[in-house]
Protein backbone atom coordinates (compact mmCIF):
# COMPACT_ATOMS: atom_id res chain seq x y z
CA UNK A 1 0.00 0.00 0.00
CA UNK A 2 1.19 3.48 -0.82
CA UNK A 3 0.00 6.63 0.92
CA UNK A 4 2.12 9.78 1.15
CA UNK A 5 0.24 12.10 3.51
CA UNK A 6 -0.34 9.43 6.12
CA UNK A 7 -1.61 9.38 9.68
CA UNK A 8 -2.84 6.44 11.74
CA UNK A 9 -6.51 7.24 11.16
CA UNK A 10 -6.03 7.14 7.40
CA UNK A 11 -3.85 4.05 7.55
CA UNK A 12 -6.36 1.93 9.45
CA UNK A 13 -9.29 3.31 7.45
CA UNK A 14 -7.67 2.19 4.21
CA UNK A 15 -6.73 -1.17 5.73
CA UNK A 16 -10.33 -1.67 6.77
CA UNK A 17 -11.65 -0.89 3.30
CA UNK A 18 -9.12 -2.93 1.35
CA UNK A 19 -8.11 -5.80 3.61
CA UNK A 20 -11.44 -6.57 5.26
CA UNK A 21 -13.22 -6.71 1.94
CA UNK A 22 -15.21 -9.96 1.49
CA UNK A 23 -13.09 -12.70 -0.03
CA UNK A 24 -9.77 -11.57 1.41
CA UNK A 25 -8.67 -13.98 4.17
CA UNK A 26 -8.22 -12.79 7.75
CA UNK A 27 -4.57 -13.86 7.98
CA UNK A 28 -2.87 -11.03 6.14
CA UNK A 29 -0.53 -8.18 6.84
CA UNK A 30 0.06 -4.82 5.23
CA UNK A 31 2.55 -1.99 5.22
CA UNK A 32 2.96 1.36 3.53
CA UNK A 33 5.71 2.48 1.17
CA UNK A 34 6.83 6.10 0.91
CA UNK A 35 9.00 6.89 -2.11
CA UNK A 36 7.11 10.10 -2.77
CA UNK A 37 5.66 10.06 -6.32
CA UNK A 38 7.16 6.63 -7.05
CA UNK A 39 5.59 5.03 -3.96
CA UNK A 40 2.99 2.72 -5.48
CA UNK A 41 5.28 1.64 -8.32
CA UNK A 42 7.99 0.90 -5.75
CA UNK A 43 5.39 -1.02 -3.71
CA UNK A 44 4.74 -3.08 -6.83
CA UNK A 45 8.49 -3.66 -7.13
CA UNK A 46 8.75 -4.88 -3.53
CA UNK A 47 5.70 -7.11 -4.00
CA UNK A 48 7.30 -8.66 -7.08
CA UNK A 49 10.48 -9.39 -5.14
CA UNK A 50 8.47 -11.12 -2.40
CA UNK A 51 6.90 -13.36 -5.05
CA UNK A 52 10.29 -14.11 -6.59
CA UNK A 53 11.84 -15.29 -3.34
CA UNK A 54 8.74 -17.25 -2.33
CA UNK A 55 7.69 -15.38 0.81
CA UNK A 56 4.34 -14.48 -0.77
CA UNK A 57 2.08 -16.08 -3.37
CA UNK A 58 -0.48 -13.33 -3.98
CA UNK A 59 -0.03 -9.63 -3.20
CA UNK A 60 -2.48 -6.75 -3.50
CA UNK A 61 -0.72 -3.49 -4.36
CA UNK A 62 -2.76 -0.37 -3.69
CA UNK A 63 -1.79 3.22 -4.40
CA UNK A 64 -4.09 5.77 -2.83
CA UNK A 65 -4.03 9.48 -2.09
CA UNK A 66 -6.58 11.98 -0.82
CA UNK A 67 -4.84 15.31 -1.24
CA UNK A 68 -8.08 17.12 -0.45
CA UNK A 69 -7.86 15.70 3.08
CA UNK A 70 -4.18 16.48 3.68
CA UNK A 71 -3.87 18.18 7.07
CA UNK A 72 -2.04 21.28 8.15
CA UNK A 73 0.79 20.71 10.63
CA UNK A 74 1.50 22.32 13.99
CA UNK A 75 4.92 22.00 15.61
CA UNK A 76 4.97 20.27 18.99
CA UNK A 77 6.80 21.47 22.09
CA UNK A 78 7.31 24.88 23.63
CA UNK A 79 6.36 27.68 21.27
CA UNK A 80 6.93 30.52 23.67
CA UNK A 81 5.18 33.82 23.25
CA UNK A 82 3.38 34.69 20.03
CA UNK A 83 1.48 33.04 17.21
CA UNK A 84 1.80 29.45 16.04
CA UNK A 85 2.37 28.84 12.32
CA UNK A 86 0.35 26.27 10.39
CA UNK A 87 2.31 24.36 7.74
CA UNK A 88 0.54 23.06 4.62
CA UNK A 89 1.12 19.31 4.46
CA UNK A 90 0.90 19.25 0.66
CA UNK A 91 3.48 21.98 0.29
CA UNK A 92 5.89 20.53 2.83
CA UNK A 93 5.67 16.82 2.04
CA UNK A 94 4.26 16.75 -1.47
CA UNK A 95 5.50 19.46 -3.79
CA UNK A 96 8.72 20.57 -2.11
CA UNK A 97 12.04 18.76 -2.36
CA UNK A 98 13.20 17.96 1.17
CA UNK A 99 16.88 17.91 0.20
CA UNK A 100 16.85 21.21 -1.67
CA UNK A 101 14.16 22.83 0.48
CA UNK A 102 12.51 24.34 -2.57
CA UNK A 103 9.43 23.67 -4.70
CA UNK A 104 9.90 20.91 -7.25
CA UNK A 105 8.59 23.32 -9.84
CA UNK A 106 11.90 25.19 -9.63
CA UNK A 107 13.68 21.94 -10.49
CA UNK A 108 11.39 21.56 -13.48
CA UNK A 109 12.19 25.13 -14.53
CA UNK A 110 15.87 24.14 -14.65
CA UNK A 111 15.00 21.18 -16.86
CA UNK A 112 13.08 23.46 -19.22
CA UNK A 113 16.07 25.78 -19.42
CA UNK A 114 18.59 22.94 -19.87
CA UNK A 115 16.58 21.41 -22.72
CA UNK A 116 15.46 24.68 -24.25
CA UNK A 117 11.73 24.02 -23.82
CA UNK A 118 9.74 27.24 -24.00
CA UNK A 119 6.51 28.20 -22.27
CA UNK A 120 4.74 27.62 -25.59
CA UNK A 121 6.24 24.11 -25.90
CA UNK A 122 4.92 23.19 -22.48
CA UNK A 123 1.51 24.77 -22.99
CA UNK A 124 1.10 22.95 -26.29
CA UNK A 125 2.05 19.65 -24.66
CA UNK A 126 -0.48 20.26 -21.87
CA UNK A 127 -3.25 21.01 -24.37
CA UNK A 128 -2.37 17.79 -26.18
CA UNK A 129 -2.56 15.82 -22.92
CA UNK A 130 -6.02 17.23 -22.20
CA UNK A 131 -7.17 16.54 -25.75
CA UNK A 132 -5.99 12.93 -25.62
CA UNK A 133 -7.64 12.37 -22.23
CA UNK A 134 -10.91 13.88 -23.45
CA UNK A 135 -10.85 11.73 -26.57
CA UNK A 136 -10.10 8.58 -24.53
CA UNK A 137 -13.03 9.24 -22.20
CA UNK A 138 -15.37 9.94 -25.10
CA UNK A 139 -14.37 6.69 -26.83
CA UNK A 140 -14.78 4.68 -23.61
CA UNK A 141 -11.12 3.69 -23.51
CA UNK A 142 -10.95 4.13 -19.73
CA UNK A 143 -14.12 2.13 -19.02
CA UNK A 144 -12.29 -1.16 -18.46
CA UNK A 145 -9.92 0.30 -15.86
CA UNK A 146 -12.12 2.74 -13.94
CA UNK A 147 -14.53 1.74 -11.17
CA UNK A 148 -17.30 4.17 -10.26
CA UNK A 149 -17.31 5.57 -6.73
CA UNK A 150 -20.36 6.43 -4.62
CA UNK A 151 -19.70 9.44 -2.38
CA UNK A 152 -22.05 9.78 0.56
CA UNK A 153 -23.76 13.14 0.89
CA UNK A 154 -25.59 14.83 3.74
CA UNK A 155 -28.62 13.08 5.18
CA UNK A 156 -31.51 13.01 2.78
CA UNK A 157 -29.42 13.61 -0.32
CA UNK A 158 -28.63 10.83 -2.81
CA UNK A 159 -25.07 9.59 -3.17
CA UNK A 160 -22.86 11.40 -5.64
CA UNK A 161 -21.78 8.84 -8.25
CA UNK A 162 -18.42 9.56 -9.86
CA UNK A 163 -18.00 7.54 -13.05
CA UNK A 164 -15.23 9.44 -14.78
CA UNK A 165 -12.37 11.75 -14.01
CA UNK A 166 -13.35 15.39 -13.54
CA UNK A 167 -9.97 17.04 -14.04
CA UNK A 168 -9.85 17.11 -17.83
CA UNK A 169 -13.20 18.94 -17.94
CA UNK A 170 -11.94 21.83 -15.84
CA UNK A 171 -9.55 23.18 -18.44
CA UNK A 172 -10.33 26.62 -19.88
CA UNK A 173 -8.25 26.50 -23.04
CA UNK A 174 -8.32 30.25 -23.58
CA UNK A 175 -6.55 30.84 -20.26
CA UNK A 176 -3.65 28.43 -20.76
CA UNK A 177 -1.40 30.91 -22.55
CA UNK A 178 -2.12 33.83 -20.21
CA UNK A 179 -1.70 32.18 -16.81
CA UNK A 180 1.08 33.57 -14.64
CA UNK A 181 4.12 31.35 -13.98
CA UNK A 182 3.72 29.41 -10.75
CA UNK A 183 7.32 29.36 -9.52
CA UNK A 184 9.54 31.97 -11.18
CA UNK A 185 8.07 35.45 -10.95
CA UNK A 186 10.94 37.36 -12.60
CA UNK A 187 9.56 37.05 -16.11
CA UNK A 188 11.55 33.93 -17.01
CA UNK A 189 9.10 31.38 -15.62
CA UNK A 190 7.61 28.81 -17.99
CA UNK A 191 5.70 26.46 -15.67
CA UNK A 192 2.10 27.26 -14.79
CA UNK A 193 -0.85 25.58 -13.15
CA UNK A 194 -2.04 24.53 -16.61
CA UNK A 195 1.12 22.82 -17.87
CA UNK A 196 1.81 21.04 -14.58
CA UNK A 197 -0.19 18.33 -12.82
CA UNK A 198 -2.84 19.35 -10.32
CA UNK A 199 -3.74 18.31 -6.76
CA UNK A 200 -6.06 15.31 -6.80
CA UNK A 201 -7.61 12.37 -4.99
CA UNK A 202 -7.32 8.92 -6.50
CA UNK A 203 -6.62 5.23 -6.05
CA UNK A 204 -5.35 2.35 -8.18
CA UNK A 205 -4.87 -1.34 -7.39
CA UNK A 206 -3.00 -4.24 -8.95
CA UNK A 207 -3.00 -7.94 -7.99
CA UNK A 208 0.30 -9.77 -8.38
CA UNK A 209 0.56 -13.55 -8.20
CA UNK A 210 3.28 -16.17 -8.52
CA UNK A 211 3.22 -18.89 -11.19
CA UNK A 212 2.38 -21.51 -8.58
CA UNK A 213 -0.53 -19.46 -7.22
CA UNK A 214 -1.94 -19.06 -10.73
CA UNK A 215 -1.55 -22.78 -11.41
CA UNK A 216 -3.44 -23.65 -8.21
CA UNK A 217 -6.22 -21.08 -8.58
CA UNK A 218 -8.37 -21.18 -11.70
CA UNK A 219 -9.99 -17.83 -10.85
CA UNK A 220 -6.70 -15.99 -11.35
CA UNK A 221 -6.51 -14.88 -14.97
CA UNK A 222 -3.21 -13.08 -15.58
CA UNK A 223 -3.29 -10.28 -18.14
CA UNK A 224 0.43 -9.46 -18.16
CA UNK A 225 3.79 -10.44 -16.77
CA UNK A 226 6.48 -8.29 -15.20
CA UNK A 227 9.74 -8.49 -17.13
CA UNK A 228 11.98 -6.13 -15.14
CA UNK A 229 12.13 -3.25 -12.68
CA UNK A 230 14.72 -0.50 -12.35
CA UNK A 231 15.48 2.44 -10.07
CA UNK A 232 17.73 5.37 -10.93
CA UNK A 233 18.97 8.56 -9.34
CA UNK A 234 20.47 11.90 -10.29
CA UNK A 235 21.13 15.11 -8.41
CA UNK A 236 17.89 16.14 -6.66
CA UNK A 237 17.48 19.20 -8.86
CA UNK A 238 17.42 16.94 -11.95
CA UNK A 239 14.74 14.56 -10.67
CA UNK A 240 12.52 15.20 -13.70
CA UNK A 241 14.95 13.41 -16.04
CA UNK A 242 15.76 10.48 -13.74
CA UNK A 243 13.18 8.26 -15.54
CA UNK A 244 15.41 8.37 -18.63
CA UNK A 245 18.14 6.54 -16.72
CA UNK A 246 15.68 4.04 -15.25
CA UNK A 247 14.44 3.17 -18.74
CA UNK A 248 17.97 2.70 -20.04
CA UNK A 249 18.64 0.30 -17.17
CA UNK A 250 15.44 -1.62 -17.93
CA UNK A 251 16.32 -2.05 -21.59
CA UNK A 252 19.88 -3.09 -20.77
CA UNK A 253 18.72 -5.65 -18.18
CA UNK A 254 16.23 -7.11 -20.64
CA UNK A 255 18.52 -6.98 -23.69
CA UNK A 256 15.87 -5.02 -25.56
CA UNK A 257 15.77 -1.84 -27.63
CA UNK A 258 13.31 1.04 -27.36
CA UNK A 259 11.92 0.08 -30.75
CA UNK A 260 10.50 -3.12 -29.21
CA UNK A 261 8.33 -1.12 -26.79
CA UNK A 262 4.79 -0.62 -28.10
CA UNK A 263 3.53 1.86 -25.47
CA UNK A 264 5.07 4.18 -22.91
CA UNK A 265 3.56 5.78 -19.82
CA UNK A 266 5.56 8.56 -18.17
CA UNK A 267 4.07 10.38 -15.21
CA UNK A 268 3.47 13.98 -16.19
CA UNK A 269 4.41 15.69 -12.95
CA UNK A 270 5.10 18.58 -15.31
CA UNK A 271 4.74 18.83 -19.08
CA UNK A 272 8.50 19.32 -19.24
CA UNK A 273 9.00 15.91 -17.60
CA UNK A 274 7.37 14.17 -20.55
CA UNK A 275 8.98 16.47 -23.13
CA UNK A 276 12.46 15.74 -21.76
CA UNK A 277 11.66 12.01 -21.57
CA UNK A 278 10.57 11.86 -25.22
CA UNK A 279 13.50 13.91 -26.47
CA UNK A 280 16.17 12.13 -24.40
CA UNK A 281 15.08 8.67 -25.55
CA UNK A 282 14.15 9.79 -29.08
CA UNK A 283 10.67 8.29 -28.80
CA UNK A 284 7.67 8.49 -31.08
CA UNK A 285 5.37 10.94 -29.21
CA UNK A 286 2.32 9.03 -30.44
CA UNK A 287 3.39 6.03 -28.36
CA UNK A 288 3.80 8.05 -25.15
CA UNK A 289 0.80 8.72 -22.87
CA UNK A 290 -1.56 8.00 -25.74
CA UNK A 291 -4.61 8.56 -23.52
CA UNK A 292 -3.31 11.69 -21.85
CA UNK A 293 -1.27 11.91 -18.69
CA UNK A 294 -1.14 13.40 -15.21
CA UNK A 295 -1.38 16.98 -16.51
CA UNK A 296 -4.92 16.18 -17.67
CA UNK A 297 -5.84 13.22 -15.45
CA UNK A 298 -4.26 14.41 -12.21
CA UNK A 299 -1.39 13.31 -10.01
CA UNK A 300 -2.61 11.95 -6.65
CA UNK A 301 0.91 11.28 -5.46
CA UNK A 302 0.64 7.89 -3.76
CA UNK A 303 -1.62 6.58 -6.52
CA UNK A 304 0.17 7.68 -9.69
CA UNK A 305 2.76 4.91 -9.99
CA UNK A 306 0.11 2.19 -9.93
CA UNK A 307 -2.24 4.25 -12.11
CA UNK A 308 0.18 4.55 -15.02
CA UNK A 309 0.77 0.78 -14.94
CA UNK A 310 -2.98 0.09 -15.02
CA UNK A 311 -3.42 2.50 -17.92
CA UNK A 312 -0.46 0.96 -19.74
CA UNK A 313 -1.80 -2.58 -19.39
CA UNK A 314 -5.15 -1.57 -20.87
CA UNK A 315 -3.48 -0.20 -24.00
CA UNK A 316 -1.24 -3.14 -24.87
CA UNK A 317 -2.19 -5.94 -27.23
CA UNK A 318 -1.24 -9.58 -26.56
CA UNK A 319 2.51 -10.07 -26.82
CA UNK A 320 3.35 -6.36 -26.77
CA UNK A 321 5.80 -4.78 -24.34
CA UNK A 322 5.24 -1.55 -22.45
CA UNK A 323 7.18 0.61 -20.01
CA UNK A 324 5.85 2.80 -17.20
CA UNK A 325 8.19 5.27 -15.50
CA UNK A 326 7.81 7.90 -12.79
CA UNK A 327 10.17 10.40 -11.18
CA UNK A 328 10.18 11.38 -7.52
CA UNK A 329 11.63 14.03 -5.28
CA UNK A 330 15.23 13.55 -4.22
CA UNK A 331 16.42 12.97 -7.78
CA UNK A 332 15.09 9.44 -8.23
CA UNK A 333 12.83 7.41 -10.50
CA UNK A 334 11.30 3.94 -10.75
CA UNK A 335 10.30 2.11 -13.94
CA UNK A 336 8.78 -1.24 -14.91
CA UNK A 337 8.78 -3.26 -18.13
CA UNK A 338 5.71 -5.45 -18.71
CA UNK A 339 4.45 -7.77 -21.43
CA UNK A 340 0.77 -8.26 -22.18
CA UNK A 341 -0.29 -11.92 -22.26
Amino acid sequence: MSIIFINLKWFYSFLYVYLFYPGIPDFRNAFTVNKVCSSSLKAMHLATQSLMIGTREIVLVVGVESMSQTPFYLARGENGYGDVKLVDGIQRDGICDALLDQPMGLCAEKTAKDYGFTREDQDNYALKSYKLAEKAWEKGEFSAEVVEVNVRQRKGLPDLVVKEDEEYKRLIKEKVSILSPAFLKDGSGTITAANASSLNDGAAAIILASKSAIAQNSTLKPIAKIVAFADSARAPIDFTIAPVDAVKLLLAQSNMSKDEIARWEINEAFSVTALAFIQSLDLDPKKVNARGGAVALGHPIGCSGARIVVTLLHQLEAGEYGIAAICNGGGEATAVLVQKL
